[in-house]
């Protein structure tokens, strides 16, 4: 899958996807999330108004940058779910496949008040007992997980 491809396929989850709206509510206006298609193309997700946009740039101050390769675009965009419980579950199984790497830029304030754990939160309980079954279970093993994040 070619860069442009692969930003296209994700440009159209993005910006078309009942769960992208939803995730993307949580999040505060201005706020941009970094992603890097196959360690080269930048792109970023944001919210415009009420519609989630995903563009071909560099993210502006970026909290999280989420690095993908093919495999993950393809698993992500391939997903028929609109629960964003089970798309959650899909980026960490990505993650934890070596598929997905995040760098985590921004404070834990930042983290807290630009709406990401609203993210977190909206995958219910779905996505808290697949975290609990990897060991992530309450805001101190969260903070744990971002802090190894950020190196």
């Amino acid at each position: 899958m070619s860069d442009q491809q692969a930003f296209e396929e994700l440009k159209v989850f993005f910006e078309n996807r009942a769960v992208c709206r939803q995730a993307a509510d949580s999040l505060r206006q201005n706020v941009e999330i970094g992603i890097v298609i196959n360690e080269s193309l930048q792109c970023t997700f944001f919210k415009e108004g009420e519609n989630p946009r995903f563009e071909a740039r560099q993210a502006k101050k970026p909290d999280v940058v989420f690095y993908m390769k093919p495999e993950a675009i393809k698993s992500l965009t391939e997903s028929t779910s609109d629960d964003i419980g089970e798309i959650g579950i899909t980026v960490t199984k990505n993650y934890l496949a070596g598929s997905i790497r995040i760098n985590v830029k921004g404070s834990m304030i930042s983290l807290l008040t630009n709406g990401y754990l609203g993210v977190i939160k909206s995958g219910g309980l779905s996505f808290a007992k697949f975290l609990a079954s990897h060991g992530v279970t309450g805001l101190g093993k969260i903070k744990d997980v971002i802090q190894h994040l950020r190196k």
